[in-house]
């Protein structure tokens, strides 16, 4: 079986307010921050509570093509992996200040 990397958005070009429009999302939101928790790959099943998969794959398409997460496929699973050192290298502390007023519930 072959794993296969889906194509990620160049950090270098991506700006503030790509990601700030993906983030804006409730449902985007809670995977970038799940993935945040998790600090490593997580299979897409851990959000199946999240909605239908079909609209899943959507909100996973948007963050993978802004540069918030990469997808690997292997088979019919896909895992997520928050692109975190290349976004804090870009724009340092930005996942984790919004990602922690999320979670305090602000």
């Amino acid at each position: 079986m072959t794993d296969t990397i889906l194509t990620n958005a160049d950090i270098d070009k991506l700006t503030l307010t790509q990601i700030l429009k993906s983030l804006i999302d409730p449902t985007r939101l809670e995977i970038v921050s799940t993935l945040f928790k998790e600090n490593q790959e997580c299979s897409c099943e851990i959000f199946s509570d999240l909605g239908k998969k079909s609209n899943l794959s959507q909100h996973y398409r948007n963050l993978r093509l802004n540069g918030l997460i990469s997808i690997r496929r292997s088979g019919v699973h896909s895992y997520l992996t928050l692109r975190q050192s290349e976004l804090n290298r870009r724009f340092p502390h930005l996942l984790k200040t919004i990602v922690f007023d999320y979670q305090s519930g602000n």
